[in-house]
């Protein structure tokens, strides 16, 4: 009980303190660490699979925390094949009674 209380206090501290799009990164790198420590501790065998798993979790991770940037291009390229919201509309006005 008193390492889950611990583990909640510091991971509020990180939201106040990162923000919560970065405190939410932390989260994506637990199988990254499950396999270091697996590996480590446990002798475990890490293959190709695992390894191109990390790779593309540190990657996204990296990607969606403004650690890592695509070129110019790229972001075009994504920015114009993003279709533009649907501009908002009023509700319709109710029939007038007579």
């Amino acid at each position: 009980m008193l390492c889950t209380g611990l583990a909640y206090v510091l991971y509020f501290r990180l939201i106040a303190h990162a923000g919560a799009s970065n405190a939410m990164a932390v989260t994506f790198l637990i199988p990254g660490y499950a396999m270091l420590w697996g590996w480590l501790v446990l002798a475990e065998q890490p293959t190709l699979q695992m390894l191109i798993g990390c790779a593309v979790i540190l990657l996204g991770t990296a990607l969606s925390t403004g650690l890592l940037r695509l070129p110019a291009r790229a972001r075009a390229r994504v920015l114009a094949s993003t279709p533009a919201p649907a501009p908002a509309t009023a509700a319709p006005a109710p029939p007038a009674s007579s």
